[in-house]
Formats: structure tokens, C-alpha cells, sequence
């Protein structure tokens, strides 16, 4: 792995070890987009269902968001599913929010931000208070993930998703074209005593693994973007 790969991947690692509590998620609505953000709170499936029942919603679109409780995490997802509506990624997309993003119908990552900033992260469940993985419910999040991938999400993976030793090991999923030369893009980051190790997983990207099914970028609307920016 490459020195520019390591600097990414560590400033993500220590940004997200470092932030503040988050706020809850987000909704807002551009157009026929629906733009989530935030970390996923208890109370987001009510705001998503009320949200849906008063707005045409064609796409879904995840942005900046580090995750949060995962019985919503699930909740949220079988209900975009159920509503058939396709998700796309903008930015850093982590653990709930990434079970999230696999409900959609279909998946891509968008131009929302620089493909090096665009991910999704998926991880085993643990306790928000002692940092401890809680293997009991990793067959449900196993299983969720191997059905919203439709089952390509390789079984040695999945067992090393779910079941972490440590609470901030997490496999992370670029688009292939971050890595254009050599076609992969999934990285698996190992917590060790004080600092992360992260290998490049040969022969498997995105889109083989059934995290997106669109290899294409997808194109947001200006009008989307202009939300996204960063405020001053």
C-alpha cells in the first residue's frame, strides 16, 4: 500500500477518533434527492416515515455520516428497501450508516466528494459505552449484509466484518476507479495497540462484493452539491 493511501486512510481514521458527539441525522430534501447526514439516531426511522409521506423521493443519497445506533440503522434500511428507492454515498459512510446504504435497490457512489473521500465502512456491532464488540448480534448484521449484497459479499469477509476483536476494526469499500490501475478499493483497518493497520484486500472491490451495484459515478445535480458544501 502506497504512502498517499496510508495519509488518507489515517487522517479518516484519526478524524473520526478525535470528533465530537455528533448530532442527530439529518433530512432535507433537494428536489426529487433526499439528503441524510449525521450520525443515525434512535429517533430517524419517525422523521424518515413522516419525511416520505409528504415528499416524492426518488434517490437517497448518504453524506458524512459516522454511523450511530444500529437497531435504527436496520429499521431505516428495511424501510428504504421497502420503498424500492436506490441509495448513493457521498463522503465517509461508517457502520449503521453504511447497512443503511446497502438497502438501497441500487447503490453507487456520487461526485459529492473527491472519490479519496468517498466510502463505506462496515463493522461489527459493540457497546456505545465500553468500546466492547457484542458478537451476539453479529449473525443478524451477517445476514443482513449478505442479503442486501444478493450474497457476493464474500463468507471470509463477512465472518471478519462482524466478528471484530476490537471494536474499531472495520473493512472499508472505495469505488474501484480510486484505485483505477489496479481495480480494487477494499480495505480492511485492524486496530493494534495504539495506531491502525490497513491492507488492500486483493482481487476484491466494491462492485464485486455487492456494495454497489452501479459501476458508474453517479452525477449529482448542482443544486445537491451546492447543499453539501461545507458551510463557512
Amino acid at each position: 500500500m502506497g504512502t498517499p493511501f496510508r495519509r488518507i486512510l489515517g487522517a479518516v481514521l484519526l478524524a473520526a477518533a478525535l470528533a465530537p458527539a455528533a448530532q442527530a441525522m439529518e433530512l432535507r430534501q433537494v428536489g426529487d434527492t433526499l439528503v441524510m447526514s449525521g450520525a443515525v439516531d434512535s429517533n430517524v426511522l419517525v422523521r424518515l416515515r413522516n419525511h416520505l409521506a409528504s415528499h416524492e423521493v426518488k434517490l437517497v443519497l448518504l453524506h458524512e455520516s459516522p454511523g450511530g445506533d444500529l437497531w435504527s440503522g436496520y429499521q431505516v434500511g428495511n424501510r428504504i428497501r421497502d420503498e424500492g428507492l436506490p441509495t448513493a454515498v457521498s463522503g465517509k459512510c461508517e457502520s449503521a450508516c453504511g447497512l443503511i446504504f446497502l438497502a438501497g435497490v441500487e447503490r453507487s457512489f456520487s461526485d459529492g466528494r473527491p472519490l479519496a473521500d468517498t466510502m463505506v465502512g462496515l463493522h461489527g456491532a459493540h457497546s456505545a459505552g465500553s468500546r466492547q464488540p457484542l458478537p451476539e448480534l453479529s449473525p443478524r448484521m451477517a445476514w443482513m449484509i449478505r442479503t442486501m449484497t444478493d450474497r457476493k459479499y464474500p463468507d471470509d469477509l463477512l465472518r471478519r466484518t462482524v466478528y471484530t476483536r476490537n471494536a474499531e476494526d472495520i473493512v472499508y469499500a472505495f469505488h474501484p476507479a480510486r484505485y483505477e490501475a489496479s481495480g480494487r478499493g477494499v480495505v480492511e483497518c485492524l486496530k493494534q495497540e495504539v495506531n491502525f493497520k490497513c491492507s488492500m484486500l486483493p482481487g476484491l472491490d466494491a462492485l464485486g462484493i455487492g456494495v454497489i451495484t452501479n459501476p458508474e459515478v453517479m452525477a449529482l445535480p448542482e443544486d445537491v452539491k451546492q447543499l453539501l458544501q461545507p458551510s463557512s
